[in-house]
């Protein structure tokens, strides 16, 4: 559910919203955990909307404590893939700016299939890498990307 101070922009007259996004891809060896709500029929990411005058790392730990209970730090994380995303949900056109870092942490890693907190209809789900070719998983490149070795320079600039 969108927050007052979320980064989402509605554009009635295209048909369509602009969202700002952070993810997380957790691994955990052969496994990678994944989310579903029970109105889609597609596994995603952990994650959520940056919120304003936020940085994205700051957001992606406030949105796996809101989404798992687990508090992580920065070093948790890598930044991975910043992705431009253009697609359409439910009738809607959506451009999105999704940035995704990597994220290692032991108590997420030992967490298994369980309810996410602060959604009644979503929960959370390890699956093997090798089985995800049977899985629908959105984005669709994401298939691609947990294969990766690429990393990417991340600088944030706060002035405020």
């Amino acid at each position: 559910m969108a927050k007052d101070n979320d980064i989402t922009f509605k554009y009635e007259e295209l048909n369509g919203k602009f969202n700002f996004r952070v993810a997380a891809l957790i691994e955990n060896k052969d496994k990678v955990l994944l989310q579903k709500s029970a109105k889609d029929d597609y596994y995603c990411l952990i994650g959520g909307r940056v919120a304003f005058c936020e940085n994205t790392k700051i957001a992606l730990i406030r949105e796996i404590e809101e989404e798992t209970g687990v508090k992580l730090n920065e070093n948790d994380m890598k930044l991975f893939k910043v992705v431009e995303n253009f697609f359409e949900y439910s009738g809607k056109k959506f451009h999105e700016l999704l940035y995704v870092y990597k994220v290692h942490n032991k108590v997420l890693n030992k967490m298994d299939n369980f309810k996410t907190l602060d959604k009644d209809d979503c929960y959370n789900k390890w699956y093997l890498k090798k089985e995800l070719k049977n899985v629908d998983v959105r984005p669709n490149e994401f298939k691609e990307w947990i294969c990766s070795k690429k990393t990417i320079e991340h600088i944030i600039i706060d002035e405020l």
